[in-house]
């Protein structure tokens, strides 16, 4: 066979070809720029799994959301698997949570529920937020837990369907996974040489394992589903209640938060989600969103897909850290690979060994912002514990900033307030006293939130533009304040791996200029759709 000789022929394999080689007997330029860029595009945009839309979105509103997360894939599919890994540890906190507080009345609440709320599918509605906001599987514990709303009947919901496209797109992201992985090992065994464009291509199959395997309980849902509070409480009565029993610094002011009137449940934000976030909104403020869909309003519509969440420590964060960890370092392999000048191999190396830095230092300070997130997540749950028995019948009594129709209206399993038409509540809260009106038309219309207007800029001061550096959050939440003295090394640390990416990224292009001859010898022929690595 025409291949044998091939594989026995030295001279052959040491020999180099110049330019764009044909396709022939053996593979040619075109194979195996085919094989790699449709496995790296499948690897990005098919293995990805976007949260829920907002209910008005457009039609193609799911399709950007995909293409920012494969943006965040090519950028680094570390990164991917750090956000699918985040995801999988909240579901996995909410079914441990569920199971042991046995809120769901007898009814399921499974690993695919979880990822369903905590992707925005569940939209929490009121008499004072008609349209709704969504919940992550956390808030409705809460919820859910304190009375507030009723336990929903996940199978009515119907989020396990899956559509025929939707699976076939998985399983040929799957298959040609897994060919050119054999095809490339069948290469290696022959010993036969490897661009970096393989190597590369390589590696994104190493990482989708992971991320598969993360989001295989994960729905795809693309409109949420919508749940009511219990007989119509307003969601100012639950933040009210919130204050009095389990939440006792929350502020007065009804429109006080940043995210959404329940976000108070979901304790301090995680210190590696504040950086992405911080990252991502500079890009929006340049006008060039490459990772995330901008949010243009304070009451968030929708979860973006991008969102970081605390992976649980413990052996599973340990073992697909590996997965990553491992990303980064087997760029050495491509150490002594063929390269058309020696400027080109050092830079190489240069850039492995800046990758490889990098993950380990990421990794080791990933995974201890996650200790320190856990610490301080067990520390607020402690500070916020509800504890029935220790609430005496006079303290419980709610304060209501809203119009009250009158009668008797029950709020929660243990709280029952009577009060007349037109009202003025007043309580005793800690040390001060809360009055609220019983109509507050100035936050609100109709019922409705009145409009917000994003501040994209800051004031032309220095003091303003140095609080923007600290804080560039659209609506300047605290817990979004990063202190310079991090976010300066942070911001070098972060760029220059952005230069090492874009250099190996350059150089798995153009090093297909000149290569050995070696690297066209075919040692497959029976999918010549797929190209054969």
């Amino acid at each position: 066979m025409a291949e044998n000789s091939i594989l026995t022929n030295s001279t052959y394999l040491s020999e180099l070809r110049y330019g764009w080689v044909p396709s022939g007997q053996d593979r040619g330029t075109l194979d195996i720029l085919w094989s790699c860029l449709i496995t790296v595009t499948l690897c990005c945009w098919v293995a990805t799994h976007p949260n829920a839309g907002s209910p008005k979105d457009k039609f193609y509103h799911p399709f950007i959301d995909r293409a920012h997360l494969a943006m965040v894939g090519l950028l680094g599919p570390e990164f991917l698997l750090a956000i699918a890994l985040g995801q999988f540890s909240s579901a996995r906190r909410s079914v441990k949570k569920f199971k042991t507080d046995e809120v769901t009345k007898g009814l399921k609440w499974t690993y695919t529920y979880a990822f369903f709320a905590d992707m925005g599918g569940m939209f929490l509605t009121s008499p004072d937020y008609p349209e709704g906001f969504p919940i992550n599987a956390e808030q409705l514990h809460y919820l859910v837990k304190y009375g507030h709303v009723d336990f929903p009947d996940m199978e009515q919901m119907n989020i396990g369907e899956r559509n025929a496209s939707d699976n076939l797109s998985r399983f040929l992201t799957l298959w040609q996974a897994i060919w050119f992985s054999v095809i490339e090992i069948q290469r290696i065994a022959h010993g036969l040489p490897m661009t970096t464009l393989e190597l590369t291509a390589l590696l994104y199959v190493y990482v989708l394992v992971g991320c598969q395997i993360c989001w295989f309980k994960k729905p795809s849902i693309s409109v949420p589903r919508r749940i009511q509070t219990k007989d119509n409480i307003k969601i100012q009565q639950i933040r009210m209640w919130a204050k009095k029993h389990t939440h006792y610094d929350l502020p007065e002011d009804p429109q006080a938060w940043y995210r959404t009137p329940v976000d108070f449940i979901s304790g301090p934000r995680w210190q590696i989600g504040i950086h992405w976030a911080y990252y991502t909104r500079w890009l929006e403020v340049l006008c060039v969103p490459l990772y995330s869909r901008p949010l243009n309003a304070k009451l968030w519509d929708r979860f973006p897909s991008d969102e970081w969440l605390p992976a649980e420590k413990g052996p599973i964060v340990l073992f697909f850290s590996v997965m990553p960890v491992g990303f980064t370092v087997w760029f050495f392999a491509g150490w002594n690979f063929f390269f058309a000048t020696s400027i080109e191999q050092i830079l190489w190396r240069v850039c492995a060994s800046y990758h490889a830095i990098f993950g380990v230092c990421g990794y080791t300070y990933y995974y201890t912002a996650i200790f320190k997130w856990d610490k301080v997540k067990n520390d607020f749950e402690k500070k916020y514990q509800y504890t029935e028995t220790l609430l005496s019948q006079a303290d419980q009594t709610i304060v209501l900033a809203e119009k009250i129709t009158g009668g008797t209206k029950t709020l929660s399993r243990v709280t029952t307030v009577n009060v007349s038409p037109g009202s003025k509540v007043s309580t005793k809260i800690g040390s001060g006293d809360i009055e609220s009106q019983a109509q507050f038309n100035k936050t609100t219309q109709d019922g409705c939130l009145a409009p917000y207007t994003l501040q994209w800029f800051p004031p032309m001061t220095i003091d303003g533009v140095l609080g923007f550096l600290r804080n560039n959050s659209a609506n300047q939440d605290p817990q979004m304040r990063l202190s310079l003295r991090v976010l300066i090394p942070v911001s070098a640390i972060c760029g220059l791996y952005i230069l090492c990416r874009l250099a190996i990224w350059n150089e798995n292009f153009i090093a297909m200029r000149v290569q050995p001859a070696g690297v066209y010898v075919t040692v497959n022929r029976y999918m010549p759709f797929w190209g054969d690595g």
